[in-house]
């Protein structure tokens, strides 16, 4: 298992321009319903460091879930993400 953190693809998406329209908190839904299907464990909520930062719903995210994922399921996880939001 590996330590992955939403905040990475939500920034990822950001700097992109993809997914302009969505919410940080219903991307996070939806990529939590992608990594769980997946064997991902979720380990808790984590700061992004940005908390001297104004909040935008739209912008980069200020904390962020974490889980325990398989490594062998990083391709797989990628694939759907890109499937979904790209």
């Amino acid at each position: 298992m590996i330590r992955i953190s939403n905040h990475l693809f939500i920034d990822f998406l950001r700097l992109n321009n993809l997914a302009t329209d969505v919410r940080n908190q219903e991307l996070s839904k939806q990529m939590d319903d992608i990594i769980i299907s997946l064997g991902g464990i979720q380990v808790g909520a984590i700061s992004t460091g940005r908390g001297s930062e104004d909040g935008d719903p739209f912008g980069f995210p200020k904390t962020s879930m974490s889980y325990n994922f398989p490594e062998s399921q990083l391709e797989n996880l990628v694939r759907e993400f890109k499937n979904k939001f790209l």
